[in-house]
């Protein structure tokens, strides 16, 4: 939205778009107030973004450029003090903020050669060429291998033949967003139009995760594959868009292709002695080149706070409650690893994997199976843990005569602690890990598609759909308060004042002086790109590991390992993601175990070293924002958000963070309650409007049917008027000239009263809601009426007893 089209006013106005503050938006918005969001930058999600290859590399430099400015504070200028009134005053504001420090990012790989760029060049061309291009196309000397996807497997024939779309099968439509199960995310294929980059739309052909991927590319998409296996046999060079083991396959020929051909025409079977293992063994090392990884910078999804959630978390269950899930689109985090005497090992997580697991005795499962379920209601127990409550973990599970391994799995593989954490709170991350086990998958954790940076987009767009204006580059410059320090208003980058009843501001937006002096620890990040799994699986894994450093123990790595499944790089590739305490300056050296533990250091030609080697790396650190304290001098009606930053496995501190801002504000109102199923809204005209909030026409007077507007006291010919009702011994809208309409016939009286005159309720000689002229409408025999009539001449007080005649007369 162009500024000058801004409105003045606001109820609320929300400075940063990260998931705090987008969930408190979205809160605000749906219960119908006007609502302003903007952020300084270019992207959604602030702390919680997430970018390509080439926008990390941008995000890196910005950050540079700005921690070499002397200030980012805003200026006060006379074309903003012309925009305040009497009384009011103005504060400074920060317009830039440094997100991260000590960044420092490099390629693992050396640089294509002349030779190879020309080839990949020509391979990028006939990439974008159309279909039935005028431009001939190098067709293989083997048709059998244009047919072969990039693994190696062969895919059928295709019935329309070359270049006929009508013969070609459709790919797979995608699912509708939701939770995606272990087993279905290897085919699952992502409906792009719920994300909001354009980028991870143009991305999506190459992406899918499926077994023939000639099936699942539009038809161009396998002529350009055809067109670049021609030039990559003419050249001799791999692109980067073809397998990994290609390489090895390229030395493995097809059963059927193996049998060469006698001089009487029966096949000859070929030696398969000195063939290579194809199918078993270890993949060939391709040698990776910059320009292999960096031609698909599209295809990778960066997260600057990569988070898991748990699958019974505050987080999922708001985005149920909330509808918000069907913007997005999950997987579960297929396992979770550990690191148990040098070795990686899959941490048992249900009941099924204890059993079966083999790094554990039978003594040692039963023991593990026993704890697990006194931990899952731990807080119904209180007198087996009530001693060890404020005491460290480690001496609760001693007591508790558990062996080192099982020790191993509950503290560092479960509950996720470190030694100084005390019982009670590592027994409830310990219930919390139980009680989302089996919700969605094997393990207790989801994981957003493309990134938990789709998660502020999401809550972006809830508060958009009702009603809340977004906009990207803008910020504000400065705060308008009056005289007791009342926040009014904000100046905005483009020069325009709008006013507003609450400031809700993400930490970086604030002054310093509005917040309380406090030390910020560091946390070190690190990114790196791959070339296979950390443990290599048939099945491509979403792994969590908790690294435990042999020097200090108190700050565990979290190390997150994503594959293409999670639609955050290409195939062929993994993207994994570090994430530690820090005490110094140095990231990268905060990593150096890990990377010497899991990764490889050595060449490709290192055939005896099957770690997966790092391809791209970058490091950085941030401060830990995640618990900011406002000063007691500062502005009222200003709330604060934390701006990221802390090491957490989750992310619904982010939600408790933003229930407390919409109590704070709204305290009377649901947070974020389920929206009105569209189907079940009832959509009134003017006429049912009017008819229900009494301007009807029909109700005035002079109507059509001799309705009379409401009166009170008696009419001009003696008669008594019955207010809404009735008017000269007539009951308007049910009954004319003694006569009751649709349902009583002469001298009778049904569900009201006639033969005579009412008033709402008997009145002197009425009836009342029951009874007239000694007849009771509504009843064919005979009936007793008690404690409802009035004195009536001819009848005695107490019980009476009528009759109902079927004739017009009266008894």
């Amino acid at each position: 939205m162009a500024s000058e089209d801004l409105p003045e006013e606001f109820d609320i106005i929300v400075l940063g778009t990260g998931l705090t503050e987008t969930i408190a938006s979205a809160a605000f918005s749906r219960i119908g107030l006007k609502v302003l969001h903007l952020d300084r930058n270019d992207y959604y999600g602030g702390a919680h973004g997430n970018f390509n290859l080439e926008g990390i590399e941008n995000w890196k430099k910005k950050n540079e450029e700005v921690q070499e400015k002397a200030t980012t504070m805003s200026e006060l200028t006379e074309d903003v003090k012309k925009l305040v009134s009497e009384g009011e005053s103005l504060v400074c504001l920060p317009t830039e903020h440094v997100q991260a420090y000590n960044i420092k990012s490099q390629f693992h790989v050396r640089e294509r050669t002349a030779e190879e760029q020309a080839a990949a060049e020509e391979a990028k061309k006939s990439r974008f060429r159309p279909l039935y291009s005028p431009v001939e196309v190098p067709e293989p000397e083997n048709k059998s291998e244009a047919t072969e996807g990039a693994s190696g497997d062969p895919t059928p024939a295709l019935a329309g033949g070359d270049g006929d779309p009508e013969g070609q099968s459709s790919p797979e439509p995608g699912k509708q967003p939701g939770i995606q199960s272990d087993d279905d995310a290897q085919t699952f294929q992502p409906d792009t139009t719920q994300s909001l980059s354009d980028d991870k739309r143009q991305a999506e052909v190459g992406c899918q995760d499926s077994g023939d991927d000639e099936l699942t590319q539009p038809v161009a998409a396998r002529d350009i594959d055809k067109c670049q296996e021609g030039i990559s046999q003419d050249s001799g060079v791999q692109t980067a868009s073809e397998s990994e083991s290609t390489s090895a396959d390229s030395s493995c020929v097809n059963a059927e292709d193996e049998k060469t051909p006698k001089e009487d025409g029966t096949p000859e079977e070929t030696s398969t002695e000195s063939a290579p293992d194809c199918g078993a063994g270890k993949k060939s090392a391709k040698e990776w080149t910059v320009g292999d990884i960096s031609d698909d910078y599209r295809r990778y999804c960066f997260d600057l706070s990569p988070r898991v959630l748990h699958c019974c978390g505050d987080l999922v269950q708001l985005l149920i409650r909330s509808d918000v899930a069907r913007y997005c689109e999950f997987r579960t985090v297929s396992r979770v690893l550990t690191l148990l005497k040098g070795q990686l090992q899959q941490v048992p997580c249900s009941r099924a994997d204890v059993f079966s697991s083999s790094i554990v005795s039978l003594i040692e499962k039963r023991l593990l199976m026993k704890f697990l379920q006194f931990a899952a209601v731990y807080d119904t127990k209180p007198e087996e843990y009530s001693a060890f409550a404020d005491k460290p973990f480690v001496e609760f599970l001693k007591s508790k005569k558990l062996s080192g391994n099982v020790q191993h799995f509950i503290q560092h593989a479960i509950a996720m602690v470190t030694d100084t954490v005390s019982t009670e709170e590592a027994l409830k991350k310990t219930q919390k890990f139980l009680k989302s086990l089996g919700q969605y998958g094997n393990t207790a954790f989801l994981f957003p598609l493309y990134g938990s940076g789709e998660l502020p987009q999401a809550f972006s767009r809830l508060s958009a759909v009702f009603g809340g204006i977004y906009c990207l580059m803008m910020t504000a410059t400065h705060l308008v308060t009056d005289g007791e320090k009342k926040c009014t208003g904000i100046v905005t980058s483009s020069g325009q004042k709008v006013s507003c009843k609450y400031l809700v501001a993400e930490q970086t937006y604030l002054p310093p002086s509005f917040m309380a002096t406090q030390s910020y620890r560091k946390l070190s990040r690190a990114i790196y790109i791959t070339d296979r799994s950390i443990k290599e699986a048939e099945d491509q894994e979403l792994s969590l590991l908790n690294f435990l450093c042999s020097g200090d123990a108190s700050r565990p790595i979290t190390v997150l390992e994503l594959p293409q499944s999670a639609m955050v790089c290409p195939k062929n590739v993994y993207v994994v993601h570090l994430t530690r305490l820090s005490t110094g300056e140095d990231p990268e050296g905060d990593f150096s175990e890990v990377r010497e533990k899991l990764f490889s250091g050595g060449s490709p030609e290192d055939t005896g070293d099957d770690r997966p080697r790092v391809l791209w790396s970058m490091h950085f650190q941030m401060k830990d924002r995640s618990e900011p304290v406002m000063a007691t001098d500062a502005a009222q009606n200003v709330l604060v958000t934390s701006g990221g930053g802390d090491d957490s496995v989750d992310l619904d501190r982010c939600v408790q963070e933003a229930e407390v801002i919409f109590k704070t504000v709204c305290p009377d109102e649901e947070f974020l309650p389920t929206p009105p199923n569209p189907e079940d809204i009832i959509h009134v005209d003017d006429a049912e409007a009017a008819v229900s909030s009494g301007t009807s026409e029909y109700q005035e007077d002079g109507g059509d049917d001799g309705v009379s507007e409401k009166t009170s006291g008696e009419a001009p010919d003696g008669g008594v008027t019955e207010q809404g009702q009735a008017e000269s011994g007539e009951v308007k809208d049910q009954a004319e000239s003694g006569e009751v309409k649709d349902q009583a016939e002469s001298g009778e009286v049904k569900d009201q009263a006639e033969s005579g005159e009412m008033k709402g309720q008997a009145e002197s000689g009425e009836v009342k809601d029951q009874t007239e002229s000694g007849e009771v409408k509504g009843q064919e025999e005979a009936v007793e009426v008690k404690d409802q009539k009035e004195s009536l001449p001819g009848q005695s007080e107490g019980k009476m007893e009528t009759a109902t005649t079927t004739g017009g007369g009266e008894e």
